[in-house]
């Protein structure tokens, strides 16, 4: 009896996770999936370590969830976390910015377009009459993402109708967050995917949520479990190093563990981002539209999170937000592990105390998206100007730090300028056994934790699809659509 075909998923973050838990869903599929990592651990950006200092677990990076993340959701409803993800029953972020210090975003937690569009409206972070812009975006909307693909999302907000300010004080902080670029620099059609799964869906998609505990305890600790309960092979500490090629299909893999000969019935995901990428490809690969297309989306942009330990407690909100300011997002890391959420106000609250919103904390994270300002700055300063801002907050913010970790990542996201949907792949490609996820597949989102699990699972999805079609073609049923492989 021959053996089981595999299939090869090369990456450990959260598109490889996601794409080894929808291959390994059937317990007599015939096939074997095999996960292949470099770091020591699964999880890619999303990971956490304790820290000595602090005397506790640390999150690499903050991350901010959305309730429109379905892929996410359902992910964290396998991995049996679900859980651990703590959603607002509204969207409600207090912002601060320079003319009009802190304000609240206050948007109902239902399905109705207009109570959003009323939400918005309330912001007294900005002038009424301007507030009245945020009207035309959603009249301006295209037909089709890729309609404002040739856009760079600063100049559709204009098209939109949308002062400098408003563009300044309140869209530059949403797209930074969103895409990891500022609005010059990325492509509309990635603001107007985002706004059409969120606030264009009624407030009940755009609520922020957080997880209660460390990233490793919501991803990767329940991704071994899983995938040990369902004998998916996990390799840490194992680097791709190259593919061979012939006749248009992948033959082996090269590692660091030596090479992985492949047989004509398997397959290869490549869930990698594409800097690593084209470190690995054939040289006969150069001159082909994908490793072209993945060559022009390997130019990185950083993130920056900074996370400062207080003997003497700070109050601060769950969550706020920092228009034109270095600092872009800071978290109460106190409040979240325990599980608060903003308490409930009247629809129409004009009071000015908002006491009850700030809340006290001996860990506080900081979040700079597109920071390649600030990458070289010395910890000392980054504590510093992180202190600054918890002074906006509350000006009884006066303690020192004990400690800061500052997390510096280079290559956080690809720069998906415009034109990036013609360059990002989707999951099958032209040759023959290799597909597609992570951040540079062609999710229509930018690269964040759902595009990533939206991308590992259309990978696993088109090859499943693949199989069973192939083997209708040989006059074969596949059960269920999903245990067809070449046999």
């Amino acid at each position: 009896m021959s053996p089981r075909p595999s299939i090869y998923i090369l990456g450990g973050g959260l598109s490889g996770i996601a794409a080894a838990e929808r291959l390994s869903r059937d317990p007599d599929a015939p096939y074997h999936v095999v996960l292949i990592e470099a770091r020591p651990h699964l999880g890619g950006r999303t990971g956490s370590y304790f820290d000595t200092r602090a005397r506790r677990e640390i999150d690499t990076g903050q991350h901010l969830f959305l309730s429109c993340y379905t892929g996410t959701i359902d992910l964290l409803q396998r991995l049996g976390t679900k859980d651990d993800l703590v959603f607002f029953d509204r969207l409600y972020i207090p912002l601060w910015d320079p003319e009009r210090g802190l304000n609240p975003l206050d948007v109902p937690g239902n399905k109705s377009q207009l109570s959003a569009a009323g939400g918005l409206l309330q912001y007294e972070g900005l002038p009424f009459s301007r507030r009245l812009a945020f009207l035309s975006v959603a009249r301006a909307m295209p037909r089709t993402d890729s309609d404002v693909d040739h856009l760079t999302a600063h100049e559709f907000l204009k098209r939109a109708g949308q002062p400098d300010v408003v563009i300044d004080r309140f869209w530059e902080l949403v797209i930074l967050s969103a895409t990891n670029l500022p609005s010059r620099s990325v492509s509309a059609a990635l603001l107007v995917r985002i706004l059409k799964e969120s606030l264009l869906a009624g407030g009940h998609a755009a609520r922020p949520g957080y997880n209660a505990v460390p990233l490793t305890e919501l991803f990767v600790l329940p991704a071994m479990r899983l995938f040990r309960a369902r004998s998916v092979s996990v390799r840490t500490k194992t680097r791709i190093t190259g593919l061979t090629e012939t006749g248009g299909r992948i033959v082996s893999l090269a590692t660091s563990q030596g090479e992985i000969p492949l047989s004509p019935e398997d397959r290869v995901i490549v869930a990698l981002p594409p800097w690593s990428f084209e470190k690995i490809v054939p040289l006969s690969w150069q001159e082909t539209p994908l490793v072209d297309r993945i060559n022009r989306l390997s130019y990185a942009s950083p993130i920056l999170s900074i996370h400062l330990h207080f003997d003497t407690p700070v109050r601060i909100p769950l969550i706020a937000g920092f228009h034109q300011s270095p600092i872009h997002w800071l978290f109460n890391k106190d409040a979240m592990e325990q599980r608060l959420i903003p308490e409930t106000r009247p629809w129409f609250d004009w009071s000015e105390d908002r006491e009850d919103d700030l809340l006290p904390t001996q860990m506080v994270s900081a979040t700079v998206s597109g920071a390649d300002t600030l990458l070289e700055t010395p910890d000392a300063e980054l504590a510093a100007l992180v202190s600054r801002h918890l002074l906006l907050l509350d000006k009884k913010n006066t303690a020192s730090p004990k400690g800061i970790v500052a997390v510096r990542d280079r290559f956080a996201t690809p720069v998906l300028g415009t034109g990036q949907s013609s360059l990002r792949p989707e999951a099958r490609t032209s040759f023959a056994n290799l597909f597609m996820a992570g951040d540079t597949a062609d999710t229509g989102l930018p690269a964040t934790m759902e595009s990533a699990v939206r991308a590992g699972v259309a990978a696993a999805e088109a090859i499943l699809s693949e199989s069973s079609a192939r083997h209708v073609a040989q006059g074969k049923t596949a059960p269920s659509g999903e245990k067809a492989i070449p046999a």
